[in-house]
């Protein structure tokens, strides 16, 4: 029987120079485009969006069991940030952990960290993200596009998946078709008036019948951020620290805050060969961050000025990856890939900022080499395609830094995987199984800090995991899908071992050498809907997390005053509803809309977990004026983000900051007004030139993001003017 996601007539989508939404939902991407010549508003059809990510094989994402989104031409472009979270956060079950314009942490299905596996090119990096501020080290403009898997994903991506995948894919290595060479080239100048950041990116593609190459630079440079400027719980012109008769959640700082500006060089190159074996690609990317953060008020209670406020870092990633596509016999198609990733974090004492350098107080390090081998096939037995592989992963952590918090030793995981699929009539079945061997090694010779265990500690850990979905095609416009899945996590090395100041969080924190793994089941069942005009889905998900690791206040101080935080486990229960639409409402304007609910508890307290998104409405309207003279494909954007009040939850990272005479850890409900347009110019019919203009917190409202983590003891950002121009030019 034909698979459906060969039908590419069944499944419009926008051109590439059209102002109308280019995002592929977990439908697919149903829109209107703006011809060119009339100026009337018309529909498109080119070929089938397809997704990789937590798939037995390429296809739609409307016949994946799991809800799969993919992100990815114009339209990442005018969503991009300088963070992965800041990219995705308006994707139906994303969310992102902020902390100023630099730092941006995924969130799905209320899981992030070390919850949501991160891939490059379908496998799994580490960016040592313990701790709430610890983002992937992605640059989104770097990359082709990017597919977020929501949902347990462990099947084909081991430990960490619990919450779902982020697949990163890097810039493309295609090849020419009519033997000729083709070279394109995108530039990118941006502005943000908020913090002051410049961003200039330069990316590069050369295509020939035999060899294809790619490669891009972006810097990003951002000053302070800036939030409405109300009163603050500190009174600058008494000797008494406080101001009299201010709200107990009156922030600490206002305006300007000073220790929160970055500077990012970003790059990546590839070359790729292809012969009558198959084809090979080799990639490089790299990744360099200085940045500050602003502490809390000094000792928790002095006015500004009065003692340490910021804190430096230096971030470095390095990536080589070479992979092939090798065609076999009978169908088969094997795909190896051999993955070395190094990444450096070096964090100062509270009170020394970047300007400073790095005095060695934190200093990790790892090397990560990631072998792993899929074949994919066609007919097989019972099913009608799907994959099998092996995966090793070996990493070595040095810790050099004058406190512990993680400290180095090893990491090994073994994990053999099968992903099959099978379609009976409208039915089509997903089901795969994986068994990994894990192991976890602290090393106190790889650690220069006093450690809590001797010699070498060893943590073993052997897991099996499954999943069974399916998906139902009532019709040509409306199918059901339902997705029952395994996932795992093995603890890390700092949920094992950490001791010492985190400076990030203000609070000290300790690990627990008796940890289990973490170990889910994943059930989710949506509504999809899928036609000419109108796109839309309904998803009701429930993930049961086995101990569950999770930091606990202990009610003590250490010697600095700063509480102490120690890991435990519970099982927790996350249950939530995700809601999508999107369709032309009349020839010109475009409705789209998200509601993501999400419930999280302790199974054993029946307490809030930590980290989890409020409640959250979108609303967006988009108005496609028509072509005039040489502007092109304009629009006009208003959506409105209305964020339900969240209180925060027993060890909620800042929690103290409830209990504190200034400044609030749980946050009210706000509503926040953005505006966007843009329209294309010049150059060709294929590669124009594009405007953008997006004004975020369009009426400077004062207002706490609750997973902003400067919201202890400051406002979220206020009203932030961004320009974007891009010059493609191409052969």
């Amino acid at each position: 029987m034909q698979r459906r996601d060969t039908a590419p007539e069944r499944l419009p989508r926008a051109l590439p120079a059209s102002g109308a939404a280019a995002i592929a939902l977990a439908l697919g991407s149903v829109t209107a485009t703006v011809s060119a010549d009339t100026g009337e508003s018309e529909a498109e059809t080119l070929d089938t969006v397809e997704v990789s990510a937590g798939s037995p094989a390429p296809g739609r994402p409307l016949y994946q069991a799991a809800a799969v989104d993919v992100l990815s031409g114009e339209e990442k472009d005018r969503r991009e940030g300088a963070s992965l979270g800041e990219t995705l956060d308006r994707l139906s079950g994303v969310a992102s952990i902020g902390t100023g314009n630099q730092t941006g942490k995924p969130v799905i299905r209320g899981l992030s960290g070390n919850r949501i596996r991160i891939l490059s090119n379908g496998v799994g990096v580490d960016h040592q993200q313990y701790g709430v501020r610890h983002a992937p080290n992605i640059d989104p403009f770097l990359s082709e596009r990017i597919e977020v898997l929501r949902g347990a994903s462990s099947i084909l991506y081991g430990s960490g998946a619990l919450g779902g995948a982020i697949d990163v894919q890097s810039l493309p290595l295609r090849f020419s078709a009519d033997g000729e060479r083709h070279t394109r080239t995108d530039n990118l100048l941006g502005y943000s008036s908020n913090n002051k950041q410049w961003d200039t990116g330069f990316k590069a593609e050369s295509r020939g019948s035999r060899w294809s190459f790619s490669g891009g630079v972006i810097r990003r440079d951002g000053d302070d951020i800036e939030t409405p400027d109300e009163r603050t719980a500190f009174n600058p012109d008494t000797p008494g620290p406080f101001q009299s008769g201010a709200p107990s959640d009156t922030p600490a700082y206002t305006g300007e805050l000073d220790f929160t500006d970055f500077e990012q060089l970003n790059t990546q190159l590839g070359a790729g060969y292809r012969g009558d074996f198959g084809e090979l690609r080799l990639r490089y990317s790299g990744w360099r961050n200085e940045h500050n953060f602003l502490l809390p008020p000094p000792a928790g209670n002095l006015p500004p000025g009065q003692g340490p406020e910021g804190i430096g870092q230096n971030l470095e990633n390095d990536e080589i990856q070479l992979g092939a596509r090798l065609p076999a016999k009978d169908g088969w198609e094997l795909k190896p890939s051999l993955t070395w990733q190094n990444n450096l974090r070096q964090s100062n004492a509270a009170g020394t900022p970047r300007s400073e350098r790095f005095d060695g107080t934190v200093d990790i390090e790892f090397d990560q080499y990631t072998a792993r081998l899929e074949a994919a096939h066609g007919a097989l037995g019972p099913a009608d395609q799907g994959t099998i592989g092996v995966e090793y992963v070996t990493k070595d952590q040095v810790s050099r830094g004058t406190t512990q918090l993680s400290p180095g030793g090893e990491v090994e995981n073994i994990g053999l995987f099968a992903f099959e699929e099978r379609t009976v009539g409208d039915l089509t079945i997903q089901a795969g199984l994986r068994h990994d061997w894990h192991e976890t090694v602290g090393d106190q010779s790889q650690t220069s800090a006093i450690t809590t265990f001797n010699g070498r500690d060893r943590n073993d850990y052997s897991v099996t995991t499954g999943s069974l979905g399916g998906v139902f095609a009532f019709s040509d416009e409306l199918a059901v899908a339902a997705n029952l899945g395994r996932g795992f996590r093995a603890p890390t090395l700092f949920e094992l071992y950490a001791d010492g100041v985190h400076g990030g969080v203000a609070a000290v924190q300790q690990g627990n050498a008796e940890l289990d793994p973490e170990r889910s089941l994943n059930t989710d069942l949506g509504l999809r809907w899928e036609s000419s005009g109108l796109s839309a889905s309904a998803t009701i998900y429930r993930n049961e997390i086995d101990n569950y690791i999770n930091l606990r206040d202990t009610g003590t101080t250490a010697g600095s005053g700063l509480p102490v935080f120690e890991y435990q486990q519970n099982d927790a229960v996350l249950e939530g509803i995700e809601l999508q639409a999107r369709g032309m409402i009349s020839e010109t304007v475009e409705l789209a809309g998200t509601l993501d609910a999400v419930d999280a508890r302790n199974d054993a307290t029946g307490e809030d977990l930590p980290l989890q998104p409020a409640d959250e409405l979108r609303v967006e309207a988009t108005w496609f004026p028509g072509s005039w003279t040489a502007v092109r494909s304009p629009y006009v954007r208003l959506g409105v983000r209305h964020n339900a009040a969240k209180e925060a939850a027993p060890g909620e990272p800042f929690a103290q900051f409830d209990g504190a005479p200034f400044g609030s850890a749980s946050t009210d409900s706000w509503i926040v007004a953005d505006l966007s347009m843009g329209f294309a110019f010049g150059g060709t019919q294929r590669d124009p030139m594009r405007f953008d203009l997006n004004i975020r917190n369009l009426t400077d409202e004062s207002y706490r993001n609750f997973l902003d983590t400067y919201k202890g003891y400051a406002l979220s950002p206020g009203r932030d003017i961004r320009l974007q121009v891009r010059v493609p030019l191409g052969t």
